[in-house]
């Protein structure tokens, strides 16, 4: 197939002929309000089961922000009492 048409090129004397014309790009345009986002269908999944999940146990937002204060606050903790321990074997 491809040397038939490898063929065909080397024989046709039009070389305009012998090679189809580009495709036409399409044309660029400001988004307006009739545009709608473009949300797949992995994201619609996500943010379905994050609204679910919300729901069913009932958090808030403060309750989400103190949850993950409590969170930092313990891995500080522990870094730094990580840290109070290895500094003494530093200096020796």
């Amino acid at each position: 197939m491809q040397k038939q048409r490898i063929v065909e090129v080397e024989h046709v004397e039009d070389h305009i002929v012998a090679f189809p014309a580009p495709r036409a790009r399409p044309e660029l345009r400001l988004a307006d309000a009739s545009d709608m986002s473009v949300v797949g269908p992995a994201r619609r999944l996500q943010n379905d089961l994050a609204r679910a999940f919300a729901a069913d146990a009932g958090w808030s937002v403060k309750r989400t922000v103190i949850v993950g204060g409590v969170f930092h606050a313990v891995v500080l903790g522990a870094l730094a009492m990580a840290a109070s321990n290895f500094i003494p074997h530093i200096g020796l």
